[in-house]
This record gives C-alpha cells, sequence and structure tokens, in this order.
C-alpha cells in the first residue's frame, strides 16, 4: 500500500508478523509509519508500507454553513 495519503490520526489496519490490529497514526518516517494501537496488548510501534492491510482517514465533522437550512411548504404541511 503507498503511504502518501495516509496522515497523522488516520486509522490503519496493519498486519506484522501475522498480528492483525488496527492502530492511529502519530507520525510519518522515512521507511513507514509510527503507531499507537488500539489494543494496549500490542508492542509493535512501526511498520513498513507493506505491513498496512487498510486504511480510514480521520475526517472531522463538517462545518455549518453560514445558510440555515428552511423548509419548504410541502415539508411544513406534513407536520399538520
Amino acid at each position: 500500500m503507498r503511504l502518501a495519503n495516509v496522515l497523522v490520526g488516520d486509522i490503519v489496519l496493519v498486519n506484522r508478523k501475522g498480528r492483525v490490529f488496527h492502530a492511529i497514526v502519530t507520525g510519518t518516517e522515512r521507511r513507514g509509519l509510527s503507531l499507537e494501537p488500539i489494543d494496549k496488548r500490542i508492542t509493535y510501534r512501526h511498520c513498513g508500507s507493506h505491513d498496512v492491510v487498510g486504511h480510514w482517514a480521520r475526517r472531522g465533522r463538517p462545518t455549518a454553513g453560514e445558510e440555515r437550512l428552511k423548509p419548504t411548504e410541502e415539508q411544513l404541511s406534513l407536520g399538520v
């Protein structure tokens, strides 16, 4: 897997020497990623690109727009 799209704070699924675990990316290194495993029993703190099996990008909540949505007349009539 290419690590170009993996950012700090993303969650990755890692298969390291047969151990499969989820981890949060804490940094990028020259040869891979620095990790903080979600399961505290896992001691691996680094992995290479060949160890990463899955990737979930961490996205924040969408920001609220300045315009408030106004209901249409049809939507208002449904409540009657």
